[in-house]
């Protein structure tokens, strides 16, 4: 059937009670399946792909370490013999069924530590390490100036 004149169609007829937003709810169960869908899947497509661990310490890391969270199960050095030099990354291929939370420990050239603890890998695909500041110890105080000790009698000034 032709539109009527002027070029306008009938409006859709609207059986929701006014009030009601179940009639909007039911237009959008399809795009909430599929990101339920996508939110089971993604985890486990997360863990297919590689994260990357950074560096950015001022000197080279010597040890790249992970642990699930809440183990004390540190792996291997995932640098090997190898360094990473600063302001660089490791890409870092985790294994299916690994879960998304780890600790990150990376060890410096210098024997200092930087340590995260529960990261969500599959969220933070990008893992940044930073180690806490050197400190230097502080100098120990400096003995105060000795005060001068008056001249041994008979020399100069204290003649009477």
């Amino acid at each position: 059937m032709p539109p009527p004149a002027g070029g306008m169609g009938h409006a859709p007829i609207d059986s929701t009670p006014p009030g009601s937003r179940h009639g909007e709810d039911m237009r959008f169960a399809p795009a909430l399946v599929l990101a339920s869908m996508l939110l089971s899947v993604a985890p486990a497509l997360a863990q297919s792909q590689p994260i990357r661990v950074r560096n950015m310490a001022t000197i080279s890391a010597t040890g790249i370490f992970l642990a699930p969270t809440g183990t004390s199960a540190w792996g291997a050095n995932l640098l090997g013999n190898q360094f990473l030099p600063p302001r660089a990354f490791l890409s870092v291929q985790l294994g299916e069924g690994g879960g998304c939370r780890f600790d990150v420990r990376m060890v410096l050239r210098d024997g200092r530590e930087a340590l995260r603890t529960d990261v969500d890998v599959c969220a933070e695909r990008v893992v940044t390490m930073v180690p806490d500041p050197v400190i230097a110890p502080e100098a120990p105080a400096s003995p105060p100036p000795a005060a001068a000790a008056p001249p041994p009698p008979g020399t100069g000034r204290n003649r009477p």
